[in-house]
């Protein structure tokens, strides 16, 4: 049953604590524009200031989809649903606001102390209106553990923009690259894009390049970041990194435009550089296991065809004899 609220009730702050993921919804005015859902997670990213608003820290991604909605007509909705115990989905719609890496706001409400790496925004959503219904339609889940990629990678990320310094001036217009593709900045490396504020140079693959690359606009052209990707400061995360190493993919999965290794996890979530068990104890590189697979699959096929046709042989010769 649907139960409709002003405000977030008190006896529902507790649970929205403890949940380990929540989903935020946001659109476009237009109506070709793309609706975009994007779940979170991280625990320690999500606050509930009082029954009328919450907030949580923005990191990084392929896009920002959600700071550029937010920044065009501030509408946003998010979910919760309950994965484990009794069923309950909670949504919370507002008005939503974004403060970048770089501002005071930014630093009020995220210190350097409590920042997550690739942190870029603090989003505050002003709750109007909250609702709650059954979820039985909700699958149980049994929470293991976050997952460590993103921050790994943004730390290596901004650890290369603290080396580098602040962004600099690039004269002309900046070439069209992916983050790391260098260019050459009064001999240094660095790689270079346009911004509303003309050319800049930032660190290769720093978390900036990231930033001035992937997060100016979203996918439908409209503005998003405008001001981190242009900051003097340097990023510099506080909280420790947690989580579990990433289990083995099938190639596909991309993280911070970095792809994640085919491969078991060693001992502390480390690679073992993409190895997989094939044939008993030999061990081959993981693009040699298909292939492996079907030579023993052919192999066995050619032996059972060869006892095959000896045994038809066989039969054909006493058939053969009887017949004399």
């Amino acid at each position: 049953m649907v139960k409709i609220y002003d405000s977030i009730p008190d006896s529902h702050v507790a649970w929205i604590n403890k949940q380990h993921m929540f989903v935020v919804a946001t659109a476009p005015l237009t109506g070709d524009g793309h609706v975009n859902v994007s779940p979170k997670g991280i625990q320690g990213t999500l606050h509930v200031v009082n029954n009328r608003r919450v907030w949580y820290e923005d990191l990084s991604g392929s896009g920002a989809e959600t700071i550029a909605h937010l920044r065009e007509n501030g509408r946003v909705t998010v979910m919760f649903c309950a994965y484990e115990g009794a069923a309950r989905i909670l949504r919370l719609y507002g008005r939503g606001t974004v403060h970048e890496f770089g501002t005071p706001e930014y630093d009020a409400f995220i210190p350097p102390a409590e920042r997550h790496a690739s942190s870029r925004a603090a989003i505050v959503i002003d709750v109007h209106r909250v609702t709650t219904s059954c979820g039985y339609a909700v699958p149980l889940y049994t929470f293991q553990a976050e997952r460590s990629a993103l921050t790994k990678w943004a730390e290596k990320m901004e650890e290369r923009d603290r080396a580098f310094g602040a962004p600099v001036p690039f004269p002309g217009p900046a070439p069209h690259a992916d983050p790391g593709v260098d260019v050459d900045v009064e001999g240094a490396a660095a790689v270079a894009f346009d911004t509303p504020e003309g050319a800049r140079a930032y660190a290769p693959h720093g978390m900036k390049a990231w930033w001035a690359a992937w997060n100016q606009h979203s996918v439908d052209g409209l503005p998003a970041l405008r001001g981190a990707h242009l900051s003097d400061i340097a990023p510099l995360a506080g909280r420790e990194v947690r989580g579990e190493g990433e289990p083995p993919s099938d190639g596909s999965v991309v993280v911070l435009g970095n792809r994640v290794p085919k491969g078991e996890r060693g001992p502390g979530g480390d690679r073992k550089g993409g190895l997989v068990l094939v044939l008993g104890n030999v061990l081959l590189p993981q693009g040699w296991a298909e292939l492996v697979r079907m030579m023993w699959v052919f192999a066995l096929g050619a032996v059972v065809a060869s006892v095959y046709g000896q045994s038809l042989r066989a039969v054909a010769g006493r058939f053969e004899v009887q017949w004399l």
